[in-house]
Order: structure tokens, then C-alpha cells, then sequence
């Protein structure tokens, strides 16, 4: 019973290599409207974008060619300290299925659970990337989702546990489509929430577990949702409905007739849903939110009435999310992740009362549960350090023991030296800290180092202390590594996370020239050398301090950034677009506003060299914002290089792509740093 949420499911909004805002109804003693309906006609489409402004990507050739080749090597020794997570028990609790880019790209794979030291075996050989695997009940086989190009359009397929017997169950029209529930009471059945790309509401399905077949469309919402959960007896559905970030409601829906009900909240609050699931026998529902204020909550309500039952409140600290659970099916357990914003931190509940069972101790780092085996007596759990990639456990839900179910042969990764990581506050405009991960290579400590200061994707994504292959690379050229977590982050309260909304937006750009001054001042940096660096909205960053505060810089490397909120805006999906309307302002009523923001109006002010990337199939910034960037650089002969992957979207998942950006990146930074 795993909760499943539009925020899981698609992550932060606009982050890195992978992805929560619209106009609020007035608050009521009912949920919306909407929620009640189980068939809306589709939103309406944003509308046509401008005409798009190519830009042709860079070749390196000559001495720029020889020099990405001996970059490539040092990239590819980081990269091949390959992660596994997404971890699974078989249905008989002898194996585990999970996920590993061991390979080159994120593909399923087999291992014995009592074992860590055997190898693994690859279920699936597809050119594409995987994810969202599901056991069927019958244990036999998976279902799981897969894309073509990293275009997020993802379709379910069928494969034995053997490896053999792969089919596509939904080979017609490609939707956004969240991870398969597959309920134990109707074990030939997939319930699933989707979208076109373009849309803004959320359909909730029902196709074949087990051929492809027709897929029925059960319930239509206008606004973003997901369905987070199905009861075992397949009879019930639950339904996140997300008309912004801040205000989420509960809804179960009859997944016979359609018909659905609003649970909670119902009295008019405004509270964001991190997670929900019905309890083992269905009787209750388990919620985490923060309650429409500062303090996480895991809520047990009556799943006919939402009436709360229990309550659990987390304290440490008090302003984290919790960020995802699982309910066991036996043993009345609850495993829970916490997101603390520049950390994780694991519970384990009593799934009735909500009190806290043993307790789970881990290095600083992140990670997050997984499933519970059958008969409750563990869960799975995928977790990393600076020093150690992402790899998946076992924890034992009476006394907290942490057991590793891979002990992985990373032959590269022992040459490699420790990193010790540490957490600054830096007092910012008004007074507020802002949180700042600090990672630091080993040698000298009076050495004067190149620093990169980087910023997340999201906007209400975080960075946190963990394993980062990209920071890894970096670190190992002799970079400090910096990474605020400016207002807007999430894991440090409600009100932190809001405050960079609408035109707060300009605070938030406060916070970037506040964290850069900081790093470029600190005993280790050389201030003459510092970059900005981000992906997605943290490219978006990139560009805006690069036209805002160009003297603090000395270049920026910008992953699929916003360029111009307007062409933006008319050109990303359907659910992005209705999130920004909230977080950033609506493109008719606000477009001033909007202009006055978007970084393309500034880009004569841009003096510092720029790397740009894109990817070729991205739906969330499409590839034309980074054409309209490198386009006005280049016309104002300030250094910029642009690369484009073709069997990419907001991503970065294929092992040569990867080698290819860090090589060529820390290449351009070494010419321009001198």
C-alpha cells in the first residue's frame, strides 16, 4: 500500500535530469466541484507558442575534441559508479526487483535478497529508460513504465520475472501516465491517473495487467491530480487533487460507476498532501501533509467519513515534509520518508495508533523507504552519501537494523577519495537563514579553489547531502562544490517554500546574489573563479544571475533553463504551465511581470562565457528556450557552447550523454577560468 502522489510521481516541477501551482477556487465547506464529476470535457490548451528561434549546437573539434577525450576518462570512472534504487521484494520475499544504471541507462534488474554479494540479472534490454516497476499479485511478472527519447509520453509494459514474455500493454495513443496501481482483488487489471502532454486535467484509467487492450477512461478531473492509491480489493480509489501546490483535497472514487466523493479536508483548509494510502484493511486513510501549516503530519482518517482517527507529528525538524510512506499489508507498519531539506530521515510507525515503533539510524545523507515485503516484517530502502552512490537495503521493522541487499563491485569508486560534506546558514536580506551545502575536495585547506555554486531545479525542489556523480566529477578537478537552498526550497516549512511565489520571486533573486557573495567570499574560494550552475528552474537561475549580478561570476553552465517565461509558458505541458500560474503569475495578467523576469529581455547584460544543454524531446522547457539563449549570446560574441542530445528530454539519462556534458563542460570552464 504505497502512497503516490503527483509530487512523487513527478517529482519537483523543473528539476535536473529527471518535475508542484495554479489559481486557487475560493475556499468552501466542499471540496471543488470538480471532484464530484466523473466525466469533464478536457482543459483548454495554452496557447500556440511563437515561432521557434533555432540555434545550431556546438562540434568541438581540433584541441577542444583531444581534451573531452581525456575529460571522458575521469567522467566515465564517476559515472560508472553506477546507483541502484527503487527496490522491490518478490511476492515470495526471495528476490528483489530494482532499478540500476549500471549499464548506461536506467533498466530493471533481478537479485537474490539473501545474497548482496551474487550478481545481479537484467530483466529488461530496452535503448530506453524504465521505471515505476510493480509486482503482479500472482508474482509472476511486472509491469512497468518506459518512454521513447525521454519524452515523459510513458506506456506500461508486461515482463516475466524470467525475463521473458515482454509486451507493450498500452501500444496507442502515449500519455503522461503515473506508476500502475495494481489491486490484489484484481490482479488482471492496471488503475492508473494520466494526461496528454498538453493538458491540464487528469483522466484515471483502467487497462489490462496482462495484454494490451482498451484503456476506460473511469473519472476526469480539469485541475492536476493523481490517483494515489487503490484499495486491495480494487473496489475504491483514491484521488489527489492538486489545484495548487498549497491546496490539495482528498477524493475516493468509486472505480465501478465512476462516482466519486470528497474526503478531506472539507472544511475549507488549505493544506499540501505529500502522500496517501489506504490502511492494510481499507478502513482508513493515512495522509501526510503539513495541515496548511509549519508542522509535518501523518493523519489516519476514516475512509468513509475523514474523520482523524490518529495523529503523528514530526519534530525533527518540525519544518521537514514527509515525503512519502508505505503501509504494510501485515504486521501494522508504517516506514516513512522524511525530507528535511538538505538531508532524509527514515521512521518507522505503528499503522494504527501512528506512534513510533524502533528507531533507524543512518549516516547523513538521503535516500527513502521503498515496499514492505509480504508478511511486513521489513521494508526495502534506497540511500547514499557523498562518498556512497545510491544503493538499496533492507531494514527489519521490529528493531530499525539496516541490512544491505547489494554489496555492488564499483572497482573505480576506491580510488576515489571521502567526502565530507557540512551544512552553512547564511543570513539573508531579512534575516532569514538560508541553508547552503558546502563540499569541499581533500588537500590544502589554504588552497584558493574554483567554485561552483549550484542551484536546484524545482523551484520547490531541494539539494540535499548526498551522492552526486555530476558533483563527484567536479569535486575531483579541484572545484569546491556549493549548493543553496534559496527561499522556495522545500523540507524547511510551508512558509519558506511559498516565499518566492508571484512577485516574492524578486526575494528569491535577493537569496542567489546573497549565496554567491557568500561562496565567493569564503577562505577556500578563489573569488575570481566562481560559477553559476543549475538545471531547469536552477537554469533559470543561471540566467538570472548572469544578467542580475554578472560581477560576482566568472561563467555559468545552464541545463534546459527558462529563457523567456511568455514563449515558456505557451510551450511547456499543460500541468507545468497550470503550476507556474501560482509560482510564477498568469502570462495575460501578469505579462509585464513576466517580462520583467524572463532573463532573454536582459541577455545584452550577459558578459561571462555560458554552456548551455538541451535535450531534444524535452516537454517541461522545451529545447527552443535554450535556442532563444545561446541565439542572443552569440549574436553579442560573448563565449557561449551549445550542446544538444538528440535521445534526450529534461534529462540526462544515457551514460554517453553524460560523459559527453561533463567533459565538455569542464573543458569550457578550464578556458574560460584561466
Amino acid at each position: 500500500m504505497r502512497s503516490t502522489t503527483i509530487i512523487a510521481v513527478l517529482g519537483a516541477v523543473l528539476v535536473a535530469a529527471c518535475g508542484k501551482q495554479a489559481k486557487s477556487p475560493p475556499a468552501t465547506s466542499e471540496a471543488p466541484p470538480a471532484a464530484q464529476a466523473p466525466a469533464q470535457p478536457p482543459a483548454k490548451a495554452p496557447p500556440p507558442a511563437q515561432e521557434a528561434v533555432s540555434a545550431e549546437p556546438d562540434k568541438p573539434s581540433g584541441a577542444d575534441a583531444a581534451r573531452d577525450a581525456e575529460l571522458a576518462k575521469a567522467a566515465a570512472a564517476t559515472i560508472e559508479a553506477f546507483v541502484n534504487g527503487g527496490a522491490q521484494f518478490t511476492r515470495d520475499g526471495k528476490r528483489i526487483v530494482f532499478t540500476s544504471d549500471r549499464d548506461g541507462l536506467p533498466q530493471l534488474y533481478i537479485a537474490d535478497a539473501a545474497a548482496p554479494d551474487a550478481p545481479a540479472t537484467r530483466l529488461v534490454t530496452l535503448k530506453e529508460r524504465v521505471t515505476g516497476a510493480v509486482t503482479t499479485p500472482d508474482g509472476k511478472a511486472l509491469v512497468f513504465l518506459s518512454d521513447h527519447g525521454a519524452d515523459e509520453k510513458w506506456s506500461y509494459f508486461r515482463i516475466n520475472l524470467d525475463g521473458q514474455g515482454m509486451v507493450e500493454l498500452t501500444p496507442g495513443a502515449k500519455k503522461q501516465r503515473n506508476a500502475a496501481l495494481i489491486a490484489d482483488g484484481k490482479p488482471d487489471t492496471i488503475f492508473y491517473s494520466a494526461r496528454a502532454i498538453s493538458d491540464v486535467g487528469t483522466g484515471v484509467y483502467m487497462t489490462s495487467a496482462t495484454a494490451a487492450g482498451e484503456e476506460k477512461q473511469i473519472y476526469h478531473d480539469d485541475k492536476p491530480g493523481t490517483l494515489a492509491d487503490v484499495s486491495r480489493d480494487g473496489k475504491r480509489g483514491l484521488y489527489q487533487r492538486v489545484p495548487s501546490r498549497a491546496e490539495n483535497y482528498l477524493v475516493t472514487i468509486d472505480l465501478a460507476s465512476g462516482a466519486a466523493k470528497p474526503l478531506w479536508p472539507t472544511d475549507g483548509s488549505k493544506v499540501t498532501i505529500h502522500g496517501a494510502s489506504f490502511s492494510a484493511d481499507g478502513k482508513r486513510v493515512l495522509v501526510a501533509t503539513d495541515g496548511g501549516g509549519e508542522q509535518a503530519l501523518l493523519l489516519s482518517i476514516d475512509a468513509a467519513t475523514g474523520k482523524e482517527m490518529a495523529r503523528y507529528v514530526e519534530t525533527r525538524p518540525a519544518t521537514a515534509d514527509i515525503a512519502g510512506f508505505d503501509v504494510a499489508k501485515a504486521g501494522s507498519s508504517i516506514a516513512a520518508t522524511v525530507n528535511a531539506g538538505n538531508h532524509s530521515e527514515i521512521r518507522i510507525l505503528d499503522a494504527t495508533t501512528l506512534k513510533p515503533k524502533a528507531t533507524v539510524t543512518l549516516p547523513l545523507g538521503s535516500g527513502g523507504v521503498g515496499q514492505f515485503s509480504e508478511d511486513g516484517k521489513r521494508f526495502t530502502m534506497t540511500w547514499s552519501t557523498p562518498s556512497a552512490p545510491s544503493d538499496i537495503h533492507a531494514v527489519d521493522v521490529a528493531t530499525g537494523k539496516v541490512t544491505a541487499l547489494r554489496k555492488e563491485t564499483r572497482p573505480k569508486l576506491a580510488a576515489m577519495p571521502v567526502i565530507e560534506a557540512s551544512i552553512a546558514e547564511v543570513e539573508a536580506f531579512d534575516h532569514k537563514k538560508i541553508p547552503v551545502n558546502v563540499f569541499l575536495p581533500p588537500g590544502p585547506k589554504d588552497k584558493k579553489l574554483p567554485v561552483i555554486v549550484s542551484y536546484h531545479g524545482g523551484p520547490s525542489g531541494s539539494s540535499a547531502i548526498r551522492w552526486s556523480a555530476l558533483s563527484r566529477f567536479f569535486l575531483g578537478q579541484g572545484y569546491a562544490w556549493v549548493e543553496p537552498n534559496v527561499r522556495g526550497s522545500s523540507g524547511f516549512g510551508r512558509a519558506y517554500e511559498a516565499a518566492d511565489n508571484g512577485p516574492q520571486r524578486l526575494d528569491a533573486f535577493k537569496d542567489i546574489e546573497t549565496t554567491g557573495r557568500w561562496a565567493a567570499s569564503q577562505p577556500w574560494a578563489d573569488k575570481d573563479r566562481v560559477v553559476v550552475f543549475g538545471g531547469s528552474y536552477g537554469g533559470y537561475t543561471v540566467l538570472v544571475a548572469l544578467t542580475r549580478m554578472p560581477d560576482i561570476w566568472r561563467a555559468g553552465v545552464d541545463l534546459f533553463g527558462v529563457a523567456n517565461l511568455k514563449t515558456f509558458m505557451a510551450t511547456t505541458s499543460g500541468f507545468i504551465r497550470e503550476v507556474f500560474l501560482l509560482e510564477f503569475g498568469d502570462p495575460e495578467k501578469d505579462a509585464a511581470f513576466l517580462d520583467s523576469i524572463s532573463p532573454l529581455r536582459d541577455a545584452d547584460k550577459i558578459v561571462d562565457p555560458l554552456f548551455v544543454y538541451a535535450g531534444a524531446n524535452d516537454p517541461r522547457v522545451p529545447r527552443t528556450e535554450s535556442d532563444l539563449i545561446v541565439k542572443a549570446v552569440r549574436a553579442r560574441k560573448v563565449p557561449v557552447e551549445y550542446m544538444v542530445a538528440a535521445n534526450e528530454g529534461h534529462s540526462l539519462s544515457h551514460k554517453e550523454n553524460q560523459i559527453e556534458f561533463y567533459s565538455r563542460a569542464a573543458r569550457f570552464l578550464e578556458a574560460h577560468l584561466k
